[in-house]
């Protein structure tokens, strides 16, 4: 007789016992979940769940997370200048929890610096990663940047250090907020301490951002923490589109300081001719081609392939020039 039971024989042995009176235990009861509940006049009452806080709607996440993204943006170009290597740096989430919850969810180590972030009335929280500011620092110092060891705390010399690419990065961050509100940020003090960042009671609504940012041999995390109650009186600059709401014409400035120092190709065209592919293999050094444009006319100038002014041709010094005649009709 085989002394192991199979998993068929203990299943039958299970039931036989339940069918023949056995008790059996009661299933664990979950607290049911909420539903809307309609009152005496007809409206419906949506239940709230305070433990997941639903301050910020969907427009006004969606218009937080583009600003954010492209503060990402700006920040990939100051660390890769700062620390002169090819760096990444991606908005990979930007939520809303309790202050407590994000606490909890705090790596460490990690540089804590409590900001005052004028016109915000509450302090707002910016952490770096250990790993990624002490590579940082040896990388500003002259150093390769690759570090094994990572200290659990930075003494006052390497927090100034720290500090010349931290500086930076909070600016890039104010420039891309500079559209709904002007931010001045100031350092008011920092630690690497996390049981330290108790600056807000647990229970308070809070904006949590979150950049990961990558490079040659770097990689750790950027972190933002800013009060409910700071955004709360900007939230309907957040919700509107920031482009469909504007007035025709209303970027021409900033489009116009954005895109004054791109590089354009100008060429100047004498004049054209038409002849025939017979022709063109028969010609020989010292043939000349007619062109349609006679002595005196107007040369044609094309930026970037596409007509733009008439110009007479003519010296500068040493040099051919033209002189802009008119501007033409597109």
């Amino acid at each position: 007789m085989n002394e192991v039971l199979t998993n068929e024989e203990i299943d039958t042995l299970l039931q036989m016992f339940r069918s023949e009176g056995s008790i059996e235990p009661e299933p664990e009861k979950r607290p049911a979940a909420p539903v809307p509940v309609a009152d005496v006049g007809g409206r419906v009452v949506s239940p709230i769940d305070l433990l997941k806080p639903n301050r910020l709607g969907r427009e006004q996440m969606r218009g937080l997370e583009r600003y954010f993204e492209s503060a990402g943006k700006q920040l990939s170009m100051t660390i890769g200048d700062k620390l002169r290597l090819d760096a990444r740096c991606d908005c990979v989430a930007v939520e809303q929890l309790r202050f407590g919850s994000w606490l909890e969810q705090l790596p460490g180590p990690v540089a804590i610096y409590v900001l005052q972030m004028e016109p915000f009335k509450l302090p707002v929280l910016f952490t770096a990663s250990t790993s990624l500011l002490y590579g940082a620092v040896d990388r500003i110092l002259g150093g390769s940047g690759k570090v094994t060891k990572v200290p659990k705390d930075f003494t006052a010399a390497e927090h100034t250090v720290a500090e010349a690419l931290i500086g930076p990065c909070l600016d890039r961050i104010c420039d891309a907020m500079a559209e709904v509100v002007k931010l001045k940020w100031s350092l008011t003090t920092r630690f690497c301490n996390p049981s330290m960042a108790q600056i807000l009671p647990a229970q308070d609504v809070v904006l949590s951002v979150y950049f990961q940012v990558t490079g040659d041999f770097l990689i750790g995390d950027l972190r933002m923490v800013i009060p409910f109650v700071s955004l709360e009186p900007l939230l309907e600059r957040f919700s509107r589109d920031s482009v469909a709401a504007l007035e025709p014409g209303a970027l021409r400035e900033k489009l116009s300081i954005t895109v004054r120092d791109l590089s354009v190709d100008v060429a100047v065209e004498l004049g054209g001719a038409r002849i025939k592919l017979g022709q063109l293999m028969d010609l020989q050094p010292g043939d000349v081609i007619p062109l349609t444009t006679r002595v005196g006319d107007p040369a044609i100038v094309p930026v970037m392939g596409r007509p733009k002014f008439t110009a007479h041709v003519g010296r500068i010094g040493n040099r051919f020039g033209v002189r802009v005649a008119d501007v033409m009709a597109q």
